[in-house]
């Protein structure tokens, strides 16, 4: 009998042991669940969160990771730390870390004598991105890649401009006025005192891909028309197609039926006196010599197509076999509702060019932007002003890395 009593104890300690790990066990993968759970949760919400302001997507990310973390635990928490900060001058990145403690409620580990048998403390980093809309990238390399200067004024809301030149110039103000929501360069700054600049550009950052390098559309059938030079008065409408030769208009009430106008050893000239209407419109030039010039008291209004193989692109360069560097210049108005995508092009808006308005979406890739004189480009970035669709997305993601 001494030695079953015995047996039998040394059994129920051995099973009672057993149960307390497995406990303990499945406790502890409890609380890393709620801990991971919770910190991607909460990253997830920096990311959804729809306000500019960091400070609002970092309460929004502590909360629902809290929420998550009483929610989703199978016991009750005894401690719980959500720490959240941004990395950066603009409040795009964040680290949330969650550290989750839960009470003793391990009987079994009570019996054989120990309180518990493995930890009950668990932790989990996730990181988040929110990334503001680009409204302005010049991929110039080596020089200036945005200059402003005279009394010229540059206004981009809600947005990002951005040049990857890595030179002292590479961002340049003499003189006029330049806000958005941040400036960040490669390079670094030269600013007269009398420029007004708001914020001032942050320097020395990461240089960014073109975001649509390699550009291409199937293009069908050769040339249309040899040249078209529109030059009588009146009311006078274009339609779509390849133009070989380019296109030079010098005529009043201009209207450009919707669709894409392929435009090839020519480039686009208008020098009018009236207004030019391009609605669901996309000009591309597929071509080594292809410029563009707006000048007189011309005004061009182009929207971009809402649909179809150019939603959302207003001007577009297609890539060529032989890159050279060719020039946009702009002295009339230009009022555009989305993309500029000129990735060799040098743009130039003076005098009074730039638009009366502001775009609720304009995005320009180009070698380099310079704004002198009284030129003037307006940016009121707000997607849900226009029916186009986006087609620079910020880079936005929310992932578990520990």
């Amino acid at each position: 009998m001494p030695i079953f009593v015995i047996s039998l104890m040394a059994i129920m300690s051995l099973v009672g042991a057993t149960i307390a790990l497995g406990m303990d066990s499945r406790s502890s993968n409890n609380l890393q669940h709620t801990a991971d759970s919770a910190a991607l949760g909460g990253a997830t919400a920096f990311v959804t969160h729809p306000s500019p302001r960091a400070a609002d997507r970092l309460d929004a990310a502590r909360q629902q990771a809290t929420v998550l973390a009483q929610s989703n635990s199978d016991y009750v928490l005894a401690d719980l730390e959500v720490g959240a900060v941004t990395e950066d001058a603009y409040g795009q990145h964040t680290n949330l870390e969650v550290e989750v403690e839960a009470k003793p409620v391990n009987y079994f580990a009570n019996f054989v004598g120990d309180a518990q048998t493995a930890p009950n403390r668990r932790r989990a980093v996730a990181i988040a991105t929110w990334g503001f809309p680009l409204c302005v990238l010049t991929l110039e390399p080596k020089d200036t890649g945005l200059t402003v200067k005279d009394r010229a004024q540059l206004s981009a809301q809600n947005c990002i401009i951005w040049s990857n030149s890595t030179a002292k110039d590479s961002m340049k103000f003499d003189g006029g006025s330049a806000s958005t929501k941040a400036f960040c360069t490669a390079g670094d700054v030269e600013r007269d005192v009398k420029a007004r600049v708001t914020p001032m550009p942050e320097t020395g950052c990461q240089k960014l891909p073109d975001p649509l390098a390699g550009y291409d559309l199937p293009i069908e059938g050769l040339c249309d028309d040899i040249e078209v030079s529109v030059i009588k008065r009146g009311s006078t409408r274009l339609g779509p197609g390849n133009y070989c030769g380019g296109i030079e208009i010098k005529a009043r009430n201009v209207t450009f039926e919707p669709g894409v106008y392929v435009i090839r050893g020519g480039g686009l000239k208008i020098d009018a006196s009236g207004i030019l209407l391009a609605e669901g419109v996309t000009f591309v030039f597929d071509g080594e010599i292809d410029k563009v010039e707006i000048k007189g008291d011309s005004g061009l209004t182009v929207t971009a197509p809402a649909e179809g193989a150019t939603a959302g692109i207003a001007f577009a360069e297609l890539d060529t076999v032989l890159p050279a560097f060719k020039d946009m210049k702009i002295e009339g108005q230009l009022n555009v509702e989305g993309v500029i995508y000129m990735p060799s092009y040098d743009i130039e808006i003076k005098k009074m060019g730039g638009g009366t308005t502001k775009s609720p979406y304009l995005q320009i890739v180009a070698n380099s932007l310079e704004l002198s004189d009284q030129g003037n480009l307006a940016i009121e970035f707000d997607m849900t002003q226009t029916d186009l669709p986006m087609v620079i997305k910020p880079a936005r993601e929310a992932r578990l890395v520990e």
